[in-house]
């Protein structure tokens, strides 16, 4: 049991020889009565004085125990259960604590905020005590440490946790678990380690934190702080355009919105691009995600900045109501067709591409897009970075410079499609995966073809319908399957490193016919086919399919939130056709420092920055035009309040370690209501002694 005010005991000790000090300067003095005879009168007396003696002490007992009441509820003692840390024998011991600063502990039930409620834990923690080495660690995206090891000075820990705030990010409590390791590990062996950890337990951060870093004899306390239910919350999550976005042409933009609350609520959501403005309307059921969407067109190409706001929304934690984002204009598309074939119109398989993509390309009076020839023996490295898709089609062989200029294009964001027709395709297709390394996880690896098996008169046995290109034809798609036949092209064999979702479609001698596979931040699709040997440029599917692949090509990497969570390392590499100079500079919110570097790296230039700081746009630019931006936002797994239940901590993620779960939610006012029953038992003997009073009136 801890005091608030413990002076007050004091001083009700003190009050309580009041009492004793009346009761003695107002005991009855015996007096001599001049009587004849007193034999009966000294018998009253008698009866009389053990009346007042028996009544004097009740009375005094509860006066005595009224003051002390009294002293005790204005002392206002606190009872807490014994926890593992506060169990601890005297001696020397080294804690680490651990205080949760991620986004979701601004969230504020009952006027109340949760990291509010996690500050005096966490200063009753660091109370200091003979023996006692501690240290605090303000965990957020990355942990920070107020000291390098534990320390005595309590008093500049202290002064480090009144100055804490949440910050807009997530919870990375792995990496501050490895680093309280790292502290209790060089502690002296015969010390105690405590590890405590001050947090609201969101299931989203908690749910596969792993104790096993930690030495075996470490104490683990944990205090959740967060409210028995959790607060109702809505939340901006993500907002993206559906596609690559084009200048003068519509697009589709998308808002997802979270509703973590146990009702149905009503959605308002204000969005802007650039000086447009539109208003969103819906509704989304309790715990769980509605996309709202709007059809914009923008009319100047370029980088546009933009923000959705949520209207009326009365939540938990206002900080996730907004989201900006950033949207780049393109302009109308350009295509670099990469072929040995003559640039003279003839019956070749380059020419049915080229007609293929001009559906594509903008309808006059519009301008911009065009089909750009590139002779494989003399790339144009300028010609090719201008192009959004590059087409390869009977390249020949490919030089190690070509295909690592190629491979370095497509991994910061070009697409790729690669007719591979010839057996010198799979030596260029290869060199490509090696130089692509890691960022490049295809399905199958393509081959020569076997002299003796020539590949004709192949057709699709297996294909992913539901995928781009083939749900563009709908409920025809058998039909139109079933009438092409293909020839030429490479052998095949599966690979256990790809993903198998990217083979979307297989002949009938079970070789690879058309390939998408993700390669850093651009794509590369591979149609194993030789034109000049199939019937598809001579059928009404090769159009549409070479238009839906090319679109999903240059759409593929944009149809995802391109926002960088607060707090989190920033490494992007700037668009290709930007060229290296000492007039670049970088631009952040208001108030941000921390704005990274730009540096060359491979004739490209790279944006990095250890630690995003708070939400907003971020922008490259050269003079007063922006090159490249990124926007900042909160993480969206830090919306959902959600609390881990403690018992999955104890059980599946305690990995055999005891661990103690103290919860503030289990009962809020149990350790603060002594005060209010001292006060009651104060009027109860004070009741006690009027009573006492009446019933030996004489």
């Amino acid at each position: 049991m801890t005091l608030i005010h413990p002076w007050a005991l004091l001083a009700g000790i003190a009050a309580a020889t009041l009492p004793l000090i009346i009761h003695w300067l107002t005991k009855p003095r015996p007096t001599r009565v001049p009587l004849s005879t007193i034999r009966f009168l000294l018998e009253v007396i008698r009866q009389r004085r053990a009346r007042h003696r028996l009544r004097d002490v009740i009375v005094l007992l509860c006066r005595i125990v009224a003051v002390l009441l009294l002293a005790a509820a204005f002392a206002r003692p606190l009872t807490e259960r014994t926890t593992l840390a506060s169990s601890a024998p005297a001696g020397d011991t080294t804690r680490v604590v651990v205080l949760d600063c991620s986004q979701s502990m601004a969230a504020v039930s009952n006027g109340i905020g949760v990291f509010e409620r996690g500050r005096p834990v966490t200063a009753e923690s660091l109370a200091g005590r003979p023996g006692l080495m501690v240290n605090l660690i303000l965990a957020g995206a990355k942990p920070l440490a107020v000291f390098d090891q534990p320390s005595s000075n309590v008093g500049a820990l202290r002064e480090e946790l009144a100055k804490a705030q949440p910050r807009p990010e997530q919870l990375d409590l792995q990496a501050a678990i490895a680093n309280a390791a790292l502290m209790l590990a060089t502690s002296p062996g015969q010390n105690r380690r405590e590890l405590l950890v001050i947090s609201d337990l969101q299931r989203s951060n908690w749910a596969t934190v792993d104790f096993s870093p930690l030495p075996q004899d470490t104490v683990i306390q944990l205090h959740n702080v967060a409210p028995a239910a959790a607060p109702a919350n809505l939340a901006i999550l993500r907002v993206a355009p559906q596609g690559r976005v084009e200048q003068d042409r519509e697009t589709r933009i998308e808002v997802d919105v979270g509703n973590y609350s146990p009702v149905t609520r009503e959605l308002q959501v204000e969005l802007s691009i650039g000086t447009q403005q539109f208003r969103l309307n819906g509704t989304c059921p309790p715990n769980s995600v509605t996309t709202l969407a709007a059809n914009v067109t923008l009319p100047q190409a370029g980088w546009v900045s933009g923000a959705a706001r949520l209207i009326n929304a009365e939540d938990a934690l206002p900080a996730d109501n907004s989201r900006s984002f950033v949207i780049d204009i393109r302009p109308m598309p350009v295509f670099a067709m990469v072929s040995r074939q003559p640039a003279k119109p003839h019956a070749a398989s380059s020419h049915y591409l080229e007609r293929a993509l001009l559906p594509l390309l903008p309808k006059p009076p519009q301008t911009g897009g065009k089909v750009v020839r590139l002779d494989p023996a003399q790339l144009d490295r300028d010609a090719i970075i201008a192009a959004d898709l590059i087409v390869l089609d009977h390249p020949g062989h490919l030089t190690q410079p070509q295909v690592t200029l190629l491979a370095s294009l497509v991994r910061r964001g070009k697409a790729l499609l690669y007719v591979a027709a010839d057996s010198i395709d799979a030596s260029n297709l290869k060199m490509f995966a090696q130089t692509a390394g890691g960022d490049l996880q295809l399905p199958v690896e393509l081959l020569p073809p076997q002299p003796k098996a020539p590949r004709r008169d192949l057709f699709i046995l297996e294909h992913r319908a539901n995928q781009s290109p083939f749900n563009a034809f709908g409920e025809t798609l058998p039909a139109v399957l079933s009438s092409l036949r293909f020839g030429g092209g490479l052998a095949s064999r599966r690979l256990t490193t790809g993903l198998e979702d990217d083979l979307l479609a297989v002949y009938s001698d079970r070789s690879a016919c058309l390939v998408v596979s993700a390669c850093g931040a651009g794509s590369l699709a591979v149609l194993n086919a030789d034109l000049d040997q199939s019937n598809l440029p001579n059928s009404s599917a090769f159009v549409p399919l070479i238009e839906e692949l090319a679109a999903r090509l240059l759409g593929q990497r944009r149809s995802e939130d391109s926002a960088v969570p607060s707090g989190q390392a920033l490494a992007r590499y700037l668009p290709a056709d930007i060229t290296w100079s000492d007039d670049l500079k970088l631009i952040g919110p208001e108030g941000t420092t921390n704005l990274g570097q730009l540096r060359p790296d491979n004739n490209f230039i790279l944006w990095k920055c250890d630690t995003m700081g708070s939400p907003g746009i971020y922008r490259v630019q050269r003079g007063e035009q922006t090159v490249f931006a990124v926007a900042a936002a909160v993480p969206p797994g830090e919306s959902d309040l959600r609390s881990l239940d403690p018992q999955v901590l104890k059980n599946r993620l305690a990995g055999g370690r005891k661990i103690d779960i103290r919860s503030l939610a289990d009962d809020p006012q149990r350790h603060d209501t002594v005060w209010a029953w001292c006060l009651v038992a104060c009027a109860v003997f004070l009741l006690l002694e009027l009573l006492t009073l009446k019933l030996f009136r004489t």
